[in-house]
Order: C-alpha cells, then structure tokens, then sequence
C-alpha cells in the first residue's frame, strides 16, 4: 500500500511540474509627449516576472503596473493599469488589452504618454 501512494504521488507531481508559468523580462520605455513638440524619454530596468503575475515599475509619481501573459499562438497579452500620484490624490487609468509577439514591443497610450514594453524569455 505505502509503495502505491508513492508512485501515485510522484505521477501526480509530474504535469503540475511542467506547467509551471515560464518567467518572463520586461523592458519597458516611458515617453512623455510636450505640447510643444519635445518629449521626455525614461527607461526603466528590465524586470522579471511570471507569466500571468503582474510587475510594477515606478518612475516618479508614476506607477505602471503591468501583467503579460504568454499565449499558446507566441504572443504575449499585456494588461495595464497607470496610477498617477499627486500627494494624497491618486488617479488610477487602465489601458486596454494589447497582443504583441515576443521581442517586439507593444505600446500602450494613456493621456500624453506612452509605454513601450518589449517582452523576452527569461533564460
């Protein structure tokens, strides 16, 4: 009986296993668009997440959170969320769902800003 656990367990351990979310990098440019035709560009350090898990990239009063799934067909689905903080105001605006492949980047548009995120397999 202890014998057929054991094996019942470890077959049960094996797809949970390989279906672990892969870990994937952002890299992220943030773009600040002047009326007077200038702009401002920032770039944040790359970071690393699990598909499916949202990571946040702070740039001042900036916040960029940000959640890319990886899909069957390559592409990466990106959810995004920008919270922008004046003192005890916050003011929170969500973008809308965007597919971009791996390696290319995907921008996002809220107001006079863009974020361009481009999306890799962590190695």
């Amino acid at each position: 009986m202890k014998t057929t656990i054991t094996t019942l367990l470890a077959t049960i351990a094996i797809p949970f296993a390989a279906s672990a979310s892969p870990a994937l990098i952002l890299e992220t440019k943030i773009t600040q668009h002047h009326a007077s035709g200038g702009s401002d560009v920032m770039k944040a350090p790359p970071l690393s997440t699990e598909s499916g898990k949202q990571a946040v990239i702070k740039v001042g009063n900036l916040e960029y959170a940000v959640t890319p799934t990886l899909l069957e067909d390559g592409l990466v689905d990106l959810n995004a969320v920008l919270t922008q903080r004046n003192g005890d105001k916050a003011d929170v605006l969500t973008a809308p769902t965007i597919k971009a492949p791996i390696g290319q980047a995907a921008e996002i548009k809220i107001g006079d800003l863009t974020f361009a995120t481009t999306t890799s397999l962590a190695k």
